[in-house]
């Protein structure tokens, strides 16, 4: 019973999460706008826009489930049930894509987006790159749609394109290995992995003590407990689990192009750790590993006092 009840509500969860992420964006925005204030207009913009259009899908489904007519979050999985409530759901969220195409490609949305640089998980690319980006993520969305479309059962119970059962041992695996893959690939791009390899890919591996399962922040993407440091005299190494290695090539970064910035975001201190050669992209590492790299570093890195 409480299960149930948790998956019901669970719509509450996606609407913290949203709220939770634009909160942690909008704190990692702050040190450009005490540089540019005059970008503070457009990010404040960008915040609310956020906090209103993706939550729109959530609260829908909420209104769905509070109603009675939904049982639970995943009845919005069926498109072809009939249920008008599951229909308004699927109408809305292709409004909200269609508006954001509209804004990206014609209403002077990538502009905005590439002025304002660490807006939620947009990589700080041209205008030009943000386009088809979002021409990219509209193709994902539209097909992950039209499949959730067409294997959904109708009222009658069958679906117009069923599933062949026979296949699913093998396109199952193959569906995840490469969407693992993908998503890896897109993450090492979003967040700036892959052009901090273009610099600092390391050629060899180097001696020092190495930190493993550690978290940090690169660009809009989290590293979760996946990060392995190596802490030398000839400088950083920085390399993520073999499992998630799909376009992040590990990386070396000697102590010369390394500098420390100090922030808070509310009560948790951190430590940015950017590179001479890639000016606008840093590693946020939370203080108490980065004064574990500057004991390790011998003094090769100097940390500022906390804010």
């Amino acid at each position: 019973m409480g299960f149930e009840v948790v998956l019901t509500h669970f719509w509450l969860a996606f609407v913290a999460v949203t709220i939770i992420n634009g909160r942690y964006w909008w704190a990692g925005v702050q040190a450009r706008i005490q540089a540019r204030p005059e970008l503070e207009p457009g990010y404040r913009r960008l915040y609310r826009g956020y906090l209103f259009w993706a939550n729109v899908p959530w609260l829908l489904m909420g209104a769905g489930i509070l109603s009675g007519q939904v049982r639970w979050m995943f009845d919005f999985l069926e498109p072809r049930s009939g249920n008008p409530y599951v229909l308004a759901w699927w109408w809305a969220n292709g409004a909200v894509l269609a508006a954001g195409t509209v804004w990206v490609l014609w209403g002077g949305g990538a502009e905005m987006l590439a002025r304002h640089p660490g807006f939620a998980m947009v990589p700080e690319w041209s205008a030009s790159k943000i386009r088809w980006l979002w021409v990219g993520l509209v193709v994902w969305n539209v097909t992950i749609g039209g499949l959730l479309f067409f294997w959904s059962p109708a009222p009658t119970g069958k679906a117009p394109l069923p599933f062949p059962e026979e296949w699913a041992l093998i396109l199952i695996p193959l569906f995840v290995v490469a969407l693992a893959y993908g998503v890896n690939v897109l993450l090492a791009w979003l967040g700036g992995w892959a052009i901090l390899a273009r610099h600092y890919r390391a050629s060899r591996d180097h001696a020092g003590r190495r930190v493993r399962f550690r978290s940090a922040r690169l660009g809009s993407v989290n590293y979760g407990s996946s990060l392995t440091l190596t802490v030398g005299a000839e400088g950083l190494g920085v390399a993520i689990l073999p499992l998630f290695r799909a376009g992040h090539p590990p990386l070396f970064f000697p102590w010369g192009d390394v500098a420390a910035r100090a922030g808070r975001t509310w009560f948790f201190p951190w430590i940015e750790l950017s590179f001479a050669q890639c000016p606008g992209l840093a590693f946020r590492i939370a203080r108490r590993l980065a004064e574990t790299v500057a004991r390790e570093s011998g003094g090769r890195l100097r940390l500022p006092p906390p804010t």
